[in-house]
C-alpha cells in the first residue's frame, strides 16, 4: 500500500473515533430578510393586482330623424350629426318585388343607371359632377327598395342636392350606355353564377318562392338579355315619384337650412294623381315535407348547402323575437349550427342560418359549405339541430346564457352603425321602406331586451325543419350515397333555376 493511501487510511479514522462513529454534516442557514425600512415606500396602486370588474353596459342612443313633408309629399329625413361630411341618400319605396314576372332585374338596372347619365350631363360629365364634390354616385335597389347616394362636404350641400335632383328626376337613359351598361351587367350574372354557393342560393329561393318573389333582384342572365331601355324608362315613370320616395340627409345640417335649396330642386317635382299599383302576384304554399334538390358540379371538394323554409314577413309581430332566435340558431359564431358542423365535426369553415323579412314574405335559410364526403351528414345534423331549438322536451333547450349572448349581439350591431353616417343613412332608408316609425331603432334595444321566453319560445315553434326546401351544388355522384343510406329521395334541379 503506497504512502497516500495509508494517510486516507488513518485520517478516516481519526474521524471516525473523533466522532463516536457518526458523522455530523452543517448547513448554512439563508440570510434573514432585511427589516423594512422607511426607504420602501407601499404600493400606490395595489389595485393593478386585483382583476377588474365588469362594469355596466352602456346605454344605446340611436338618433330619430326630424321628418317633414314636401307639398308634393317627399318625405325629408334629417339627422343632425356633428361630421364635416353629409350623406345624402334618396330611397323609392319600389325594388326587386315591383317587376313582373320575365323582367328580373329590371328595379336594379333601372337604378344603376340613373347614375349612368342625364339629360343634362352625358356619362363621363356626370361622373366628373360627381369627383368634383369628392364622391362619387352610387346606386342600388333591394328587394323593397331602390336608392341613390352621394355625399358631399356640409359647403358642398346646395351643389350635392342639386346633382342628386338631377340625377333621380331626369335620367337619360342614354341607348348606347344601356346597351354597354347591359353588357357588362350580364358578364357580371354570368360570373356570378361560377359560384355554388350562389347558385344554391338562386334555386332554394325561385322553389321556396316562385318565379316573381324569388327571382334574383340583380336578374336572370335570360332576362336581362331581353330588357329594353322602354322598360327601363317605364319602371322610372311608374315608381320613381315624390310620394313614394324619401330623401335622407345625416350630417351637420338642419332642415331649415335645408329647406331653400330642397324647394328649389325638388320643389317642383309633380306626385302622380294615384300611387303606382305593383301587380300582386301570391307565394306558393309552403314546401309540403322535405325537398332535396342537387345541382351536380362533378369533381367538387365542397357542396354548397341551401335550406329554407317560409317565415313571417318584417311586418308580422315577434320579428325582434325572431332575431334573437336566429343569432342562437346560427348567426353567431358560437351558434348551435356553427359549433356542430365546424367545431365538433370540422366539415365547414361556418355555416349561417338566420331569418329573412321583406314587405311580402320571409325565410328562415340555412346555408354553409362542407365536405363533399360528409354532405349527408352534415344536413342531417343541421336539421337536428332546427329539432332541438324548437322542441326543448329533446334535451337542448334554449339556455339564458344563449339568449344573452344573442342579444348583446343585435345591440352591438346596431351600435356599429354610429360609426359612419352612411350607416346611420341606410338605417334611416329600412325606416322609411319597411314601414317602420321614426322612433324604432331609438325603442330597438329596448324591444330586444324585452324579448322574453314565452317569445322565444312562439319563435321556436315557428321552425320547420321536416319541410325544408333544400338546395345542393356539388358532385352528385358522391353526394347521392349518403343521401340513399339516410332514405332521402334527391332530384335534379332544372336548368331554369340557375339561370
Amino acid at each position: 500500500m503506497n504512502r497516500t493511501s495509508i494517510s486516507g487510511l488513518v485520517l478516516a479514522a481519526l474521524g471516525a473515533a473523533a466522532c463516536g462513529g457518526q458523522v455530523k454534516t452543517y448547513q448554512a442557514k439563508p440570510p434573514a430578510a432585511p427589516a423594512p425600512t422607511s426607504s420602501v415606500p407601499p404600493d400606490p396602486e395595489p389595485w393593478r393586482s386585483q382583476r377588474p370588474k365588469p362594469g355596466q353596459p352602456g346605454e344605446l342612443d340611436f338618433p330619430v330623424p326630424n321628418v317633414v313633408k314636401l307639398s308634393n309629399g317627399l318625405s325629408v329625413y334629417v339627422v343632425p350629426r356633428a361630421t364635416a361630411v353629409v350623406s345624402f341618400d334618396f330611397v323609392v319605396k319600389h325594388g326587386g318585388s315591383a317587376v313582373a314576372q320575365g323582367k328580373s332585374g329590371l328595379a336594379a338596372l333601372t337604378a344603376r343607371m340613373l347614375v349612368e347619365s342625364t339629360k343634362k350631363h352625358p356619362s363621363r360629365e356626370l361622373a366628373e359632377a360627381a369627383e368634383n364634390l369628392g364622391s362619387p354616385l352610387s346606386s342600388n335597389a333591394g328587394r323593397d327598395e331602390s336608392t341613390v347616394s352621394i355625399s358631399a362636404l356640409t359647403s358642398d350641400v346646395d351643389r350635392a342636392l342639386a346633382l342628386l335632383a338631377e340625377v333621380v328626376q331626369k335620367p337619360s337613359f342614354d341607348p348606347k350606355d344601356f346597351e354597354r351598361v347591359r353588357a357588362e351587367w350580364v358578364d357580371q350574372l354570368v360570373g356570378e353564377r361560377q359560384s355554388p354557393e350562389r347558385l344554391a342560393s338562386l334555386a332554394g329561393l325561385r322553389l321556396l318562392n316562385g318565379p316573381v318573389h324569388g327571382a334574383p333582384v340583380s336578374g336572370g342572365v335570360t332576362d336581362v338579355k331581353r330588357l329594353r331601355v322602354g322598360d327601363l324608362k317605364d319602371f322610372h315613370a311608374h315608381y320613381y315619384l315624390p310620394n313614394e320616395s324619401a330623401l335622407i340627409i345625416v350630417g351637420n345640417v338642419g332642415f331649415e337650412t335645408l329647406r331653400p335649396s330642397l324647394d328649389k330642386y325638388f320643389g317642383s317635382w309633380r306626385a302622380a294623381a294615384k300611387p303606382p299599383k305593383t301587380p300582386e302576384v301570391a307565394l306558393p304554399p309552403p314546401n309540403p315535407g322535405l325537398r332535396l334538390v342537387a345541382v351536380d358540379r362533378p369533381g367538387a371538394v365542397q357542396t354548397a348547402i341551401f335550406a329554407a323554409q317560409r317565415f313571417p314577413p318584417r311586418s308580422a309581430a315577434g320579428f325582434e323575437a325572431r332575431s334573437v332566435l336566429g343569432e342562437i340558431v346560427g348567426g353567431l359564431f358560437t351558434s348551435r349550427i356553427n359549433m356542430n358542423l365546424r367545431e365538433k365535426h370540422a366539415w365547414t369553415y361556418g355555416a349561417v342560418a338566420r331569418p329573412v323579412a321583406t314587405r311580402q314574405w320571409g325565410a328562415f335559410v340555412v346555408s354553409t359549405s362542407v365536405r363533399t364526403d360528409a354532405t349527408a351528414q352534415a344536413l342531417s345534423e343541421a336539421l337536428h339541430e332546427l329539432q332541438l331549438a324548437r322542441d326543448p322536451g329533446l334535451g337542448k333547450p334554449i339556455m339564458p346564457d344563449e339568449i344573452g349572448r344573442a342579444k348583446a349581439a343585435l345591440l352591438h350591431e346596431l351600435g356599429a352603425r354610429l360609426e359612419h353616417g352612411s350607416l346611420v343613412a341606410g338605417s334611416m332608408v329600412e325606416l322609411f321602406s319597411e314601414n317602420l316609425g321614426n322612433d324604432y331603432y331609438s325603442r330597438y334595444p329596448g324591444l330586444v331586451n324585452a324579448v322574453a321566453p314565452s317569445d322565444l319560445e312562439a319563435a321556436e315553434r315557428l321552425l320547420a325543419p321536416e319541410d325544408l326546401l333544400v338546395v345542393v351544388v356539388g358532385d352528385l355522384a358522391q353526394i347521392r350515397p349518403g343521401f340513399d343510406k339516410l332514405g332521402w329521395k334527391l332530384e335534379l334541379a332544372e336548368d331554369a333555376l340557375t339561370d
